[in-house]
């Protein structure tokens, strides 16, 4: 199994056929809004290696796909590290290996940073999500108005309270 981060030409080059991939194997999850954000992705916004070390917050958009035996067998994208869109597929008998856990952790590292929103009746996406150590922050209704969970990552040596003032201890309050 191989995870390619895709380059801007990549993308250029395969953007109708990956979309076309989500679309099939997506299991009618994926939002209209993640498809569209998806389609409107120009090749350009793609993170460049390095972006968040040099503090640019939500600094580009990422591409993955995984590959087993020369085929893609998985498939995801952040657009702007996952505030437009964060969309993660795999195709059915690909299912239960590990592909999209695999695909958000190189999404974070390439990003530096990513969210992902998962409707709560999507047990699968919400473990890769786990699995690629993102933390659940947040409930909310989604685009279809199922309850959402937000889920939120950082690249390793990157802490989620970064940047975030912590509460003060009871003790210190009175």
């Amino acid at each position: 199994m191989i995870v390619k981060i895709l380059t801007p030409e990549e993308w250029r080059a395969t953007r109708y056929r990956l979309t076309a991939f989500a679309i099939r194997h997506g299991d009618r999850r994926l939002t209209l809004q993640g498809l569209s954000a998806l389609r409107s992705l120009d090749p350009d916004q793609l993170a460049q290696e390095g972006l968040y070390e040099r503090n640019i917050p939500n600094s580009g958009s990422v591409v993955a796909v995984t590959l087993q035996h020369g085929k893609p067998v998985g498939f995801a994208a952040a657009v702007d590290c996952g505030q437009a869109a964060c969309l993660l597929v795999v195709r059915p008998d690909a299912r239960g290996q590990g592909i999209a856990g695999t695909m958000m952790k190189a999404m974070i590292e390439r990003c530096g940073q990513l969210v992902c929103h998962v409707a709560a009746d999507n047990p699968a996406s919400m473990a890769a999500c786990f699995r690629a150590g993102m933390v659940a922050v947040g409930l909310s209704p989604g685009p279809t108005g199922k309850p959402t969970l937000q889920f939120e990552g950082r690249a390793s040596g990157r802490s989620l309270n970064e940047g975030v003032e912590a509460w003060p201890s009871p003790a210190s309050v009175f």
